[in-house]
């Protein structure tokens, strides 16, 4: 029996840090549970999965060619995730492993682009932008003590990453520039198997609406093309581990200059109770902790970043009497990978040579 958890919190914990209103998280995580129940895809907010032990190795970088429905201004990969990063960001790194794609669809008298994407071939960022064609701006609001848009798509649904078991991840809107009448939204998702490439991407979105009310109707498809070419790094495996008395083995530890995934097999059987759909009982957490080890990366100028605090997430699967353990996400900021010193998982040290 396999179980997804986000770490250290449940779903609906996630859209709390989110500061949603409490009507808005409740649909978002009934939606999320109707999803997993329904379709099979991985969610976009700190979700689920059927985790298997990847077996792929080197990681990849999209390179996109831009569907026949594109539209409008290419904007460059550092122009579409300067509201991501920040004004501070590499751009460096975000010119090299970024893609521009441009690809849109417009329903209802809304146009939906896809601007640009990272992905190292387990964990993508991507960026949208929307806009009216009337060009006036979207009526809708800033969450309180925050710089994210209230809003949510009623339906979503994508085949990227449909090769693998699952995935988990989160997405948000926001204003990148007031004075004009777009906004933007972004996604990220983190795979337990490495991304099929050098297909044809289809994600589809429906109904723009706010917690109260719906305020553009209409069914949004943007298609792109994914090819890849190798960027990560993948480290030696095969180390033994220790997690409070129990044994493991760490059996995949690839990092890139945007995030990580981690594998690690424990040499006992997790067990979970039954529970209703789409409630996550406190046992099922009680048996992701047990099973849970501290991970991390250490820079080259000896800073730590502890990634179980960075509230991503990952999945676990009871196989031949052992339990895999995945964990993956995308980092708070792009990091060198020259600038990563080594990987910290379960007590020991992976240096990264590359």
């Amino acid at each position: 029996m396999s179980k997804a958890y986000n770490e250290d919190k449940s779903y609906q914990d996630a859209m709390n840090e989110l500061h949603f209103s409490e009507e808005a998280k409740q649909r978002m995580a009934n939606r999320l549970n109707d999803s997993l129940s329904h379709t099979g895809q991985p969610a976009r907010r700190r979700t689920r999965g059927l985790p298997r032990m990847a077996a792929v190795g080197v990681a990849a970088a999209l390179v996109l060619g831009v569907g026949a429905g594109a539209t409008g201004v290419l904007k460059t990969a550092g122009e579409a995730f300067a509201g991501v990063f920040g004004p501070t960001a590499d751009t460096e790194i975000i010119d090299k492993i970024g893609r521009p794609v441009g690809a849109s669809d417009t329903d209802n008298g809304v146009t939906v682009t896809a601007d640009a994407i990272l992905f190292d071939g387990y964990n993508y960022v991507l960026t949208y932008s929307l806009v009216r064609e009337d060009g006036q701006p979207f009526d809708v609001q800033e969450i309180p003590d925050g710089d994210k848009l209230d809003l949510l798509w009623n339906r979503w649904s994508s085949d990227i990453g449909s090769n693998t078991s699952g995935g988990h991840g989160g997405s948000y809107f926001f204003d990148e520039n007031p004075e004009d009448p777009a906004i933007q939204y972004v996604e990220t998702m983190s795979y337990n198997e490495a991304v099929e490439t050098g297909g044809t991407a289809k994600v589809m979105f429906g109904d723009l609406r706010t917690p109260e009310k719906v305020i553009a109707e209409g069914t949004w498809r943007v298609k792109f093309k994914l090819n890849a070419e190798n960027l990560s790094v993948e480290l030696p495996a095969g180390q033994e581990i220790t997690l409070d008395g129990m044994t493991g083995t760490v059996e995949q530890a690839l990092v890139s200059p945007m995030g990580y995934h981690f594998v690690y097999s424990v040499n006992t059987e997790a067990s979970f109770d039954d529970a209703p759909s789409g409630k996550q009982p406190q046992q099922h957490e009680e048996e992701w902790m047990r099973l849970s080890t501290d991970y991390g990366v250490r820079l080259t100028d000896g800073t730590v970043i502890d990634l179980r605090k960075s509230g991503n997430g990952g999945s676990m699967d009871v196989q031949d009497g052992k339990t895999i353990c995945i964990r993956g996400g995308v980092f708070d900021e792009l990091i060198p990978l020259e600038q990563i010193d080594a990987v910290l998982l379960g007590g020991i040290e992976i240096p990264v040579v590359q």
